[in-house]
């Protein structure tokens, strides 16, 4: 036997449209966020990568004579820049590099862009990531009290 509901529709009826229509805008932006915010996260930490590893090949191009005549570690100012920028633009096309030679230190500034998958629905298209590192130069072997 089938059973008849009396009556016309209920009050409820067409509701959970209107709170999926409501709630879907909602769940985009958060899976937005958890996709996007994790590119974010990653490009970040690559930048700080090359970052570091550009300070290094840096600080490698030491001032050779000066090496040689007084055994101090010098580093050559246009060299360090070259070297760390080579780095970054091999290691992160497009990429934006500065690079700050001090006395005895290089510091690299790496910044770059990484485009966004969902974010890009409500206008971000791309996450911007930076880093900065720097080396200082080490020569030959050294103990717990030389500097």
């Amino acid at each position: 036997m089938t059973r008849r509901r009396r009556g016309g529709p209920t009050r409820d009826a067409g509701a959970a449209a209107v709170i999926l229509v409501l709630l879907t805008p909602v769940l985009f932006a958060l899976a937005g966020l958890v996709l996007d915010g994790g590119r974010a996260i990653a490009a970040r930490q690559r930048a700080a990568d090359v970052a570091e590893q550009a300070a290094r090949a840096g600080v490698d191009a030491l001032d050779v004579g000066a090496l040689r005549a007084t055994g101090a570690d010098t580093i050559d100012p246009d060299a360090a820049r070259a070297a760390a920028c080579r780095y970054v633009v091999t290691a992160a096309p497009g990429a934006g590099c500065t690079v700050r030679v001090g006395a005895d230190t290089v510091t690299v500034e790496v910044a770059t862009r990484t485009p966004t998958v969902l974010l890009g629905l409500v206008g971000v298209d791309s996450l911007h990531a930076a880093s900065t590192a720097t080396a200082a130069p080490a020569t030959g072997v050294r103990t717990a009290e030389e500097p």
